[in-house]
């Protein structure tokens, strides 16, 4: 089974589009609600007090690095085909 060289390519354009227009925002609101999260974890006393505070703070560290790492360098490599490794 063999697909033609114009189907390949429009889902190749199709992929590309997708990572480009749904990558971003999902990029731009995961950092906004990490850095929501730490504001707010770190900010307000009862949560200052809290056992489990400390790993919900650095969960959102985690996940804003993982957001900056994964999602950035897809977006940056499918979407403006820049590579950088």
């Amino acid at each position: 089974m063999s697909s033609s060289p114009s189907v390949v390519s429009s889902l190749a354009n199709a992929s590309q589009q997708v990572t480009l227009y749904l990558g971003q925002p999902i990029l731009i609101f995961g950092i906004i609600g990490g850095i929501f999260n730490l504001i707010v974890f770190l900010n307000l006393k009862t949560f200052r007090q809290s056992s489990c505070a400390f790993y919900l703070i650095v969960m959102s560290c985690v996940n804003i690095g993982q957001s900056l790492t994964g999602y950035l360098s897809r977006i940056m490599i499918t979407g403006y085909n820049i590579d950088w490794t």
